[in-house]
């Protein structure tokens, strides 16, 4: 199927639907006994249409780029979109320039469609520094696009103002019943400073399930719930999503979220009902106590 594709004001884009990949090939160590599963998850996802493959080299302590390089071995390169990121004790310049060098080897291409900060710079690093070294990248080529990901909008305003280049998105936890970025302002911020937000943790573990109003709206659309929570984050402005799915039924299912709307009536609904919101990630809480002045 052809998926849905967003684009920003600056021509920037992205399909509204990706695949994540945190926890193929292992959490922070690499784990190998999944990976013919793994393989075969990722290459029927492309097989149903979906071109942008989101990774990190903290996945697997990198073994995740290296499964995305197994899986698209026999496909065309640059009929895929792939996004790494750098962990943020890697943020120093020479540091990023060596951690970018090792996932474009472990990913075996030349090139990366969207190269992310995974998280703001630790302690003693500058974020000039940082930006630095990925205006680089996106100089010499080997880096086409650059953002950011889990960052608070004075955070985005720091990295922003220390690099030449667009930051094209901020990658966020964001679901139904996770609502920091809409009341921190960094959902608007984003839609209002033409900044994609990629929404990571969309369908929370599946707890999303429990809910009576989403299982009422599945019904009413005749969808199922997860379908139905994922077309109410990708319809909204500048918002797309990354699921993790390792089974393709998994993934079939989760692609009937596209191709259709939630009523205006019914989205507000879910948004204003849906029960046991929360205003702070339980994964990864965004830090505002030690936030940047803009």
């Amino acid at each position: 199927m052809n998926i849905p594709i967003k684009t920003l004001a600056n021509g920037f884009s992205l399909p509204v639907y990706g695949l994540g990949t945190w926890q193929m090939g292992g959490r922070w160590e690499a784990d190998i006994s999944q990976d013919e599963k793994e393989i075969h998850a990722i290459q029927h996802a492309i097989e149903q249409g979906i071109t942008h493959l989101d990774t990190a080299e903290s996945y697997g302590d990198g073994h995740s780029e290296e499964l995305i390089a197994t899986a698209t071995a026999g496909y065309d390169r640059s009929k895929l979109f792939i996004t790494s990121k750098v962990s943020g004790n890697h943020q120093g310049y020479d540091d990023l320039l060596r951690s970018c060098e090792a996932s474009l080897a472990r990913l075996e291409t030349d090139y990366l469609d969207l190269y992310l900060l995974h998280r703001f710079p630790d302690v003693g690093t500058d974020i000039k520094d940082t930006m630095r070294a990925m205006d680089r990248l996106v100089d010499e080529g080997v880096v086409r696009n650059i953002g950011v990901c889990n960052m608070t909008v004075s955070r985005l305003k720091a990295a922003q103002a220390a690099t030449s280049n667009k930051l094209v998105c901020n990658q966020l936890h964001y679901s139904l019943d996770c609502r920091e970025i809409v009341d921190k302002g960094i959902l608007e911020y984003c839609q209002q400073n033409d900044v994609f937000v990629t929404a990571w943790g969309p369908l929370s573990k599946g707890a999303l399930e429990d809910a009576v109003i989403l299982h009422e709206m599945a019904e009413k659309y005749g969808k199922t719930p997860y379908q139905v929570a994922l077309n109410w984050l990708i319809t909204q402005q500048n918002v797309i999503t990354i699921p993790k799915t390792s089974t393709p039924e998994h993934l079939d299912e989760n692609l009937g979220a596209l191709g259709w709307e939630l009523s205006p009536e019914d989205w507000h609904m879910l948004a204003d009902e849906f029960p046991g919101q929360v205003s702070t990630s339980n994964r990864v809480p965004l830090d505002y106590d030690a936030d940047i002045e803009p």
